[in-house]
């Protein structure tokens, strides 16, 4: 499967989903990665979430050779779950409208799928890029387990991610009362269904820009979803004993990350997830979380030397 591939039944239906909004400078980029793929037995669904610039119009550039979809603006957890609902793959991604695939992923992700049947997800390794596609490094990710994703509260499937749609089926999609970490929320129910696996390949990529510097802006906001995240989590009853043992330090993990993304103009928010999180497992701060003890100091520090306004 290293060639050009015509569709045939021997192969698996790909199907692969791009939520897109006021991505004009970028979308068309994108879109082509997915034309280009060596593996051609693709389903390739793009839906502009009413975009107000002409995102629109380029996609319907390619409309012979994709699935399009328009709609009003209902933010990319709704969106994602559309295409979920109209995807017929019997492998499922989600690529992002800023971040290309590189031209042999779907083929790497196929074999994957072939050769493990067991598997449900598939993530590889990618590479950081800026806005003009230039690499800025290159991410090897975590071998995958599952009880460190939830204790260290990482989200570790990222760009070029593919999943079975057993998983979709039984998921029933993202949860959509979650605006900025449904993805996170995904994974971390997809991990109580079955197995993950690392590609070690670098396969996809993950663009930053200015459009997708929105952690300033949002931070507290994307915090607050991150203590959401885990008490929903930990309020499940599928959620098994051994995990169970792992609460206090995955609280723990998630109140440090929410200190971390809450921005300068909430201090009092940010000191009070940075004393959460060091409570709730103290013991880890001066062992494995020592590097976190540091950031935390440094950025309360920082709240109190930093000019006032």
């Amino acid at each position: 499967m290293t060639n050009k591939l015509n569709n045939s039944k021997q192969y698996p239906l790909v199907s692969i989903i791009t939520p897109a909004y006021n991505r004009a400078d970028l979308i068309e980029k994108t879109i082509l990665s997915v034309l280009d793929q060596s593996y051609t037995n693709i389903e390739y669904i793009v839906i502009d979430d009413g975009s107000k610039d002409n995102t629109l119009e380029i996609i319907k550039k390619h409309e012979d050779k994709l699935l399009l979809l328009t709609q009003e603006n209902i933010g990319e957890t709704k969106t994602v779950n559309k295409g979920l609902k109209m995807a017929k793959g019997e492998i499922i991604g989600i690529i992002n409208s800023d971040d290309p695939l590189l031209p042999d992923a779907v083929t790497t992700v196929v074999d994957e799928f072939m050769n493990n049947p067991d598997i449900i997800v598939l993530y590889p390794d990618w590479q950081m890029i800026d806005s003009e596609g230039n690499i800025i490094k290159y991410i090897r990710t975590f071998d995958y387990n599952y009880e460190n994703m939830l204790r260290w509260q990482h989200c570790v499937p990222g760009p070029g991610t593919f999943f079975k749609r057993s998983v979709v089926d039984e998921l029933k999609g993202r949860d959509d009362n979650f605006t900025y970490v449904a993805d996170f929320d995904f994974w971390l129910r997809a991990g109580l269904l079955g197995r993950f696996k690392r590609i070690p390949k670098i396969i996809a990529t993950f663009r930053v820009h200015p459009g997708s510097a929105s952690v300033s802006s949002k931070g507290l906001a994307i915090a607050k979803e991150r203590i959401k995240l885990i008490n929903k989590t930990y309020s499940s009853p599928y959620l098994p004993p051994h995990l169970q043992r792992l609460k206090r330090e995955s609280f723990s993990s998630a109140y440090y990350i929410a200190g971390c993304l809450t921005g300068s103009s909430h201090p009092l928010f940010k000191i009070s997830y940075f004393l959460k999180a060091f409570f709730y497992c103290p013991h880890k701060y001066f062992a494995e979380y020592k590097k976190r003890l540091i950031v935390i100091m440094w950025q309360i520090l920082d709240l109190f030397l930093r000019p006032k306004k």
